[in-house]
């Protein structure tokens, strides 16, 4: 098998910056970690994407323009960050911002120019990793399972892994089998909620949920959702509970913030617990790691851990997920199976762009 040199790129539902990492991957069961880094979003650009998150699929499918300047957005960071680093890059695993995601109609769009990307930078890039899972009747998400297994496979089997982003996603490996799917809110609606009352998209460290008080009749309105009752595997549009924010109006900023953070608590400990076996220890990454609320909400299930403990940066490894996927384009391995996201048969994930 062939080491690649890759730099994977990540823009996620929460649209608060781009992530990108670089490793050195055969696609399989080699993997060297190198630098990462998030670049943040300004206002007026985080702003811009958020609009098109909420806008209706109807204003996606020609957006050339705003994937363009996704594409010279990431192209001017990723210049950047090889400059800074010094690498050596053989090809970039290229996402695009998610504005759309309805698997129930087959629909995935991920804005971002990815020929437009390989011209700019004169490196050829893997992209629509969404698009051949769909085609062959998958959900389209979540991808990170198969990179979630690389992470862990040193670790004693069951286990689980938990990225808590915009909408949370849990992996259950075991020795033979991967499940997995999509599980609840993620961040999506605590930010939402921050940036309507406060203006700042995010509960930091959880401090405005800490001073709150649930709301357990409104908890438990939301926890009849039919999702809940899906067995794995399924997925989530970014937007699939927003309505719940209006059952929200009436409470205070501190207690909206409390019912929602434990509404993202509650609808993973559900998951959890309909797993085929319970998981010897739990792996958490992703942007809710940070949020001590939510973590101390987790605590009582059996060894939580979180990626920085078995070596890895929480915040980077969906970018390094996507330079992970490119070496599997390369070597024509399947990235998506029927246990994962539903799809036929083992499907490879991605496209290539030629630079030009």
């Amino acid at each position: 098998m062939t080491i690649y040199h890759l730099i994977g790129c990540m823009t996620g539902t929460s649209c608060d910056g781009v992530d990108l990492a670089y490793i050195i991957t055969n696609g399989s069961d080699q993997l060297t970690l190198g630098p990462a880094t998030t670049v943040a979003f300004e206002n007026d650009y985080r702003n811009r994407l958020r609009s098109r998150v909420t806008a209706g699929l109807k204003y996606h499918f020609m957006d050339d323009a705003l994937g363009k300047d996704i594409a010279n957005y990431h192209a001017y960071h990723i210049q950047e960050f090889i400059q800074r680093h010094q690498l050596k890059v053989d090809a970039i695993g290229f996402h695009g911002q998610t504005v759309w995601h309805d698997p129930k109609n087959g629909v995935t769009i991920q804005l971002g120019d990815s020929q437009h990307l390989a011209n700019k930078l004169n490196i050829n890039v893997v992209g629509q990793f969404r698009l051949n899972d769909v085609a062959n009747g998958g959900q389209g998400a979540p991808l990170a399972p198969i990179y979630h297994k690389a992470m862990t496979a040193k670790l004693q089997k069951p286990l689980a892994v938990l990225n808590i982003g915009g909408v949370a996603n849990l992996t259950f490996i075991t020795e033979r089998n991967l499940i997995a799917g999509d599980v609840g809110p993620g961040n999506a609606l605590i930010d939402d909620w921050m940036e309507r009352h406060t203006g700042i998209a995010q509960d930091t460290n959880g401090s405005c949920a800490q001073k709150g008080i649930v709301n357990q009749s409104i908890l438990d309105k939301w926890l009849q959702d039919p999702f809940f009752s899906k067995a794995l595997p399924k997925s989530l549009d970014r937007l699939h509970f927003h309505q719940n924010l209006n059952d929200c109006q009436k409470l205070s900023v501190e207690d909206g913030a409390a019912t929602l953070t434990e509404f993202t608590i509650q609808s993973i400990i559900k998951s959890l617990q309909n797993l085929p076996a319970e998981p010897k220890q739990l792996v958490v990454c992703g942007g809710g790691c940070h949020n001590p609320i939510l973590m101390a909400g987790l605590q009582n299930f059996t060894n939580v851990l979180i990626a920085s403990d078995l070596g890895f940066n929480g915040d980077a490894i969906e970018a390094q997920l996507m330079a992970y996927l490119a070496a599997r384009f390369f070597e024509k391995l399947p990235s998506s199976f029927p246990g994962t996201t539903g799809v036929s048969e083992p499907t490879i994930a991605g496209e290539l762009f030629l630079a030009k």
